[in-house]
């Protein structure tokens, strides 16, 4: 498999995960976030990270996938699902393709 393959799985994969994430309450994502970092940090130490690199590779993976829900829960409109750890940003300071900052 080709290393452009995986990378589009897995972001797909990832992608899956926020939207089922963005529907559970706040309270209830953490087990799920500990899940992809278990599965995350032993797919890593898999193909051969030492374990300390595959947790700051996991740990990584499940904070992106949090920014996915942020940006998710964000799309869905004002307040629709949001939680002081994900305000809204200032759309005048939010990057915008074809347009210079």
């Amino acid at each position: 498999m080709s290393v452009e393959t995986a990378l589009a799985q897995l972001l797909r994969m990832i992608h899956c995960r926020a939207l089922t994430l963005a529907a559970l309450p706040d309270d209830e994502r953490d087990m799920h976030y500990d899940l992809i970092r278990l599965s995350c940090c032993g797919a890593a130490e898999q193909i051969g990270q030492s374990p300390d690199k595959a947790a700051v590779t996991a740990n990584s993976v499940v904070e992106f996938t949090r920014a996915m829900v942020g940006v998710i829960e964000a799309g869905r409109g004002p307040d629709a699902g949001r939680t002081a750890n994900w305000p809204l940003g200032d759309s005048s300071t939010v990057w915008q393709p074809g347009r210079s900052q």
